[in-house]
């Protein structure tokens, strides 16, 4: 079954800029109450943004600032969200972290480089799932409605590629995370991931104007990921009540031949 999302309210972590903004808009567009979290750097761009989603579609919006690689932050998001929100059904996991270096470069990523790159990129989504999880099964008590996770990933979670080793590492365990969380918490609620790949964003720039053009090349549509269109998978996947403990990969073909 496909429902309305209206009135319903979600967490959209990395939220924003570059993908996360496009998933704020589309998801306040359907009538979605949105809970921005990001970094002290987003804070600006985030109260403009708010202004923006609340204004155009007469719901909530609000931004909290959190870092989340640890379980109190994520902890902390998801209960500013309840408080200002009233209420929370919806968690697009969608921050993660990177920096670009080559594969062979062992030498490029510290131990503090992984473990960060492993709680923002993985632990993240369990310690906000954790967090939730008592609003989610009341929810599910009261109404018999499935609260809803979906998780930001990458086709550098499907196979070897992406910006770096550490990364491509800790999207596939991000991968399995959501296969297992999706398993044993039904019918309560519903995980999935979207994996992209090349979308332009302020991140994608570190690529450089030539890889990011032969990338294009590389794949079988010949140009980059809309952005708009990842947001619009994430919107099916919180909409379709049968969906869960999948990733759908939205890359113009790009997996297929990297």
């Amino acid at each position: 079954m496909v429902h309305s999302l209206q009135s319903l309210s979600a967490i959209v972590t990395g939220g924003a800029s570059g993908l996360g903004a496009v998933i704020s808009r589309r998801l306040g567009s359907e009538g979605v109450n949105v809970c921005i979290n990001g970094l002290p750097s987003d804070q600006a761009a985030a109260e403009v943004l708010c202004k923006e989603i609340s204004e155009a579609n007469n719901v909530k919006c609000t931004f909290i600032v959190a870092d989340i690689s640890s379980a109190e932050a994520c902890a902390s998001v998801v209960d500013h969200a309840v408080k200002t929100l009233g209420g929370l059904d919806i968690i697009i996991s969608n921050a993660g972290w990177t920096r670009h270096a080559p594969w062979s470069d062992l030498d490029a990523y510290s131990e503090a480089d992984w473990i960060k790159s492993f709680k923002i990129n993985t632990l993240s989504v369990m310690w906000l799932f954790k967090a939730a999880s008592p609003i989610f099964k009341k929810t599910y008590e009261e109404t018999g409605r499935a609260s809803i996770v979906v998780s930001t990933n990458s086709i550098a979670g499907t196979g070897p590629t992406g910006s770096s080793l550490p990364y491509s590492v800790t999207k596939a365990g991000q991968l399995r995370m959501t296969e297992g969380l999706a398993r044993d918490n039904g019918p309560w609620v519903r995980v999935n991931a979207v994996c992209p790949g090349l979308i332009i964003t302020p991140f994608s720039v570190a690529y450089g104007e030539e890889n990011i053009k032969n990338l294009e090349a590389q794949s079988s549509l010949k140009k980059a990921t809309s952005l708009e269109d990842c947001a619009e998978t994430f919107v099916m996947l919180c909409r379709n009540d049968s969906m869960t403990g999948k990733h759908i990969t939205v890359d113009c073909g790009l997996s297929r031949v990297s």
